[in-house]
């Protein structure tokens, strides 16, 4: 069936370049102001219904002109309309290179003003947004500078119906309409980014190792068309890299920063420089690097939902508490080639490549109410990710009609634990040390268990000569993904109101996971008789970090129960043969036990897809894009499963094959009653792929998280029929306001069903995932953009900034006893928000900004529990988070910035069931950075 779609593509491509070829009169050039290209400028021959809006490099070309003179009119949001006379000549092309646009009037208080700094970057977004095709949300990168944004994530939490989940306080994935955040696809320059990491968050890339200073433009869209990847239920987020300058460009940022959790500094450097090199040879580098020591504070509980006893299933099993501190690095490189061949032909090259280096040191204890002790835990590690993708294309004009792009992709992202580093690579990972001391606990119920309150009441002082070693563990994590990449593209203008484009795409996605678990016991934690414990007190210690308090935001109520820890130089020589030989170490887990046999996989996705869609201007006023994509997948998986023999477990080779179509019809209408008024709706098919480890036919033990993960070979795909609507107003001085809604029709719904266990005598959280059946999601939202100039005087200087999103779903989850569907029960859809706004109030003038943003997530349904029931399900509680940034213009080449995160300190909460009980609280306090930015050019 895949070489079906080839041919099918291949035959639409040849049928469009073999079609009899007409001379054209046409004319092109670029838009621009003094910062560089505008996108989305709208350019027609006044009187005639021949018109076209600019790419994101300013160009544009206007075909099927009728010879003559007549008059170009330009015209951009936010900026004065240009009026050109040109004469046209039969059959010839008229280049008219670069057209400069002026500010409006209003924006200009005498010829010597410094510009505004955030109106031309907004205008750039909402004219890209008025021309789009689809239901879309624009970011650019000026914007995301004024913003106390640091990474991707936390640079489109701004736009319209986004939210991200946060590490530590800082963004990591991003969520549209609230949906998970495997339904939405992150692309870089179009093309989806490859994701690893330590949480094995598969299809939803961790986007904070992307710096925000590598950002050109953000554009989401929400309803997706043909030529664009299918797998995006909820929308897909493009990341458009910075390109090449038309004139020479040199800009720097030097910052210094403190974060108050980890009471440390910060620094932030990044510089971009771009030039002609020859008329037809442009270039561009940029580089970033952000070092910062990001610090949490956490508290979490552990119920005994699994226990058959329903008044028992309250009880608490577990109370933990957590301390985090990690050195933090964030490097990222950016360069692009554009080489101009003949005004017919040009040709370009992208790379980035971003290393992000997470140093953590973790300290914990943990009251174990069931098993009568208490064991406090040591870990550090640097997790080590880094992506690059490489990519090469071009365009070419073959005729008059006839336009072809192509390009080619490489691009892969890695993770690993890599400690400690006197170890040879090979033998890295993260190293973990436990100890142990009986413990008596008081204010227990009469059964014996503990159902109220956050205090652990122990009868006696946690000691470090009673805390005897328990384990050492290695748990080792190495994975990757790769990706190649082929596309062509082929555009056929029949008319100046209809054209067609199809294309082919080529995927091959290759992922591996190698993950293994190796532990070591001394005798007497081993029960060896006369075998003599290693107690803490013999061993290196260091102070609790403190960092001005262990959750001092509820009080510090842990003060009494917390203790000094052993340092991490001391864990690293825990790992030593020297140190095992002396003791007397016994691994009791080594990379060829069961528990490892089926912790490691290949898979490998290849997938085939081919569209056609057209445009069809009806009129000035009406527009209809219509078409298909089908994506033919080809999924393979090469793992372990460990069977229990006769002799013993053993590991038996598993191979695993699937494949499938996803036939993807869209349809889509923009009418546009006025010149500033628009009406969007769209009738679109989607899907999203089960995430990698939820196939491996393997179980996963993560040591770090306490977590098992066991696999489904058989998890199918998630469709989603959709439809949307929006209404967009646009004001002359820059503004907007929209409103929308949405309806998404479900099938084949992946989630995470968990249930508690045992292992070693600890609790584990087990994971396996499953499909649902039919579900449904449904919600509108509404968004506005608006500066108060009509006022008078200083308060024209004001503007706000605000959208809202409501979100429903319903879907039908059953529960079970022992083994058999008991009953059923309706709620939302796992990871989704009903509530999601975003407020920014801003005040500019022509050397002053300042803007204060609020982003506020509402409460969601986290994890399901179909064997516990809906009264222990996970929930993450409402959130509310307030940033402030301001800067000053001392000349057109210098300006000052201020930046501050989570002013209010909003943590992040879990809980189990009823809002009152506390499952997971975890505070990161407030961080911010002053700096200066040069424009040298």
């Amino acid at each position: 069936m895949k070489f079906g779609v080839i041919r099918s593509g291949i035959l639409l491509c040849l049928l469009f370049s073999t079609l009899e070829l007409f001379s054209q009169t046409q004319v092109s050039g670029k838009i621009m102001d003094t910062r560089g290209p505008l996108p989305g400028a709208s350019i027609k021959i006044k009187g005639k219904n021949n018109g076209t809006t600019s790419a994101y490099d300013g160009a544009f070309q206007l075909s099927g002109l009728s010879e003559g003179t007549g008059v170009l009119l330009i015209s951009y949001m936010g900026y004065l309309t240009k009026e050109l006379e040109v004469s046209l000549i039969k059959s010839q092309h008229l280049d008219l290179g670069n057209i400069i646009l002026q500010e409006s009037q209003k924006n200009v208080l005498n010829e010597v003003a410094i510009s505004s700094a955030y109106k031309p970057s907004q205008a750039r977004a909402l004219n890209i947004k008025k021309s789009s095709l689809t239901i879309s949300e624009v970011l650019a990168s000026d914007a995301i500078g004024k913003l106390p944004d640091r990474n991707a994530a936390e640079a489109v939490q701004r736009l319209q119906g986004v939210t991200i989940e946060r590490d530590m306080g800082e963004g990591r994935f991003v969520s549209v309409r609230g949906t998970p955040i495997q339904w939405s696809s992150a692309t870089l320059n179009g093309n989806r980014m490859p994701s690893a990491s330590g949480d094995y968050a598969n299809r939803g890339v961790q986007m904070d190792i992307f710096p925000s200073e590598l950002i050109e433009y953000v554009k989401l869209s929400k309803a997706l068309t043909p030529d664009m990847d299918g797998d995006a239920i909820g929308g897909n987020v493009d990341f458009i890299t910075k390109t090449s300058p038309y004139r020479k460009t040199l800009s720097v940022n030097l910052a210094g920063g403190y974060v108050d959790q980890s009471q440390s500094s910060t620094y932030n450097t990044s510089v971009v420089y771009g030039d002609k090199i020859t008329d037809k040879l442009r270039f561009i580098a940029s580089g970033v690097i952000w070092n910062r020591s990001s610090a949490l504070d956490n508290y979490q509980m552990t119920y005994n939902f699994n226990d058959p006893v329903p008044e028992k299933s309250y009880a608490i099993n577990q109370l933990q508490l957590r301390d985090y501190v990690a050195d933090r690095r964030t490097l990222g490189f950016n360069t692009g080639f554009d080489y101009e061949i003949n005004p017919n032909h040009k040709i370009y090259f992208k790379g980035l490549y971003s290393q992000y280096l997470d140093q953590q040191s973790v300290r914990e204890t943990y009251f174990n109410f069931n098993l009568k002790n208490v064991q406090l835990q040591a870990r550090h590690a640097d997790y080590l990710t880094d992506l690059y993708s490489l990519q090469v294309g071009g365009e070419s004009k073959i005729s008059k009609k006839l336009t072809a792009t192509w390009s080619l992709n490489n691009a892969r992202s890695s993770f690993k634990f890599d400690s400690p580093d006197q170890l040879a690579k090979k033998d890295r990972g993260y190293p973990i040390v436990n100890f142990v001391q009986p413990m008596t606990y008081g204010n227990l119920s009469a059964d014996g268990n503990k159902y109220l309150g956050t205090l652990p009441y122990v009868q006696s002082a946690i000691s470090p000569d009673q805390l005897k070693l328990n384990q050492v563990i290695m748990s080792q994590n190495n994975n990757q993904e790769r990706d190649y990449r082929g596309q062509a593209d082929f555009n056929y203008q029949t008319s100046d109101r209809l054209s067609f484009k199809s294309g082919l795409k080529f995927v091959n996605k290759r992922k591996e996971a190698n993950s293994k678990t190796l532990v070591w016991m001394p005798p007497s934690a081993l029960g060896i008789p006369n075998a003599p414990p290693i107690y803490m007190n013999g061993l290196a210690t260091e102070k609790f970090p403190y960092n001005g308090g262990f959750l001092s935001e509820i009080g510090s109520p842990y003060n009494d129960v917390i203790i000094n820890q052993i340092s991490n130089q001391q864990i690293d020589a825990l790992f030593t043969e020297d140190f095992r030989k002396d003791k007397g170490l016994v691994q009791v887990q080594g990379p060829n036990s069961s528990a490892n046999l089926s912790t490691s996989y290949l898979g490998q996705e290849n997938v085939y897809s081919a569209y056609l869609m057209g445009d069809l201007k009806l009129s000035d006023e009406v527009r209809i894009i219509g078409g298909f994509r089908n994506e033919y997948n080809e999924i393979s998986f090469s793992g372990k499963k460990v069977v229990n023999t006769s002799k013993g477990a053993e590991a038996v080779d598993l191979t695993e094959k699937n494949s499938y179509h996803a036939f993807l019809p869209m349809f889509h209408l923009k009418y546009a009653p006025s010149k500033n008024t628009i009406l969007r709706a769209a009738l679109t098919r989607s899907f999203a792929r089960p995430d990698f480890d939820d196939l491996n036919p393997g179980i996963v033990i993560n040591e770090v998280a306490r977590t098992i993960t066991e696999g489904n070979t058989k998890l199918k795909p998630t469709f989603s029929n959709n439809v949307d609507v929006m209404f967009e107003h646009y004001f002359g001085d820059v503004g907007l306001v929209s409103a929308g809604a949405f309806y998404k029709q479900l099938k084949n719904v992946i989630y995470d069903d968990q249930s508690l266990v045992q292992l070693n005598n600890q609790p584990y959280i087990k994971s396996n995932p499953g499909n649902l059946k039919n579900s449904w999601l449904a919600g509108f939202e509404m968004g506005i953009s608006k500066r108060f100039t009509e006022l008078p005087g200083f308060l024209s200087k004001f503007g706000f900034e605000g959208n809202y999103t409501y979100v429903n779903s319903g879907v039908k989850i059953p529960n079970f006893t022992n083994g058999l569907t008991t009953s059923v029960t309706e709620t939302t859809l796992p990871k989704q928000a009903k509530h999601n706004y975003n407020l920014i109030l801003f005040f500019e003038s022509n050397k002053f900004m300042a803007r204060i943003a609020g982003n506020y997530k509402g409460k969601y349904l986290n994890t399901i529990r179909t064997s516990a029931g809906p009264e222990h399900y996970q929930w993450f509680d409402k959130n509310f988070t307030v940033d402030f940034s301001s800067s000053y213009a001392f000349s057109k080449k210098i300006r000052m910035f201020l930046e501050l995160n989570n002013i209010t300190n909003e943590p992040n909460r879990f809980y189990h069931g009823n809002s009152k009980r506390v499952e997971n609280v975890s505070y990161f306090s407030f961080r911010g950075q002053a700096g200066v930015s040069v424009n040298f050019y």
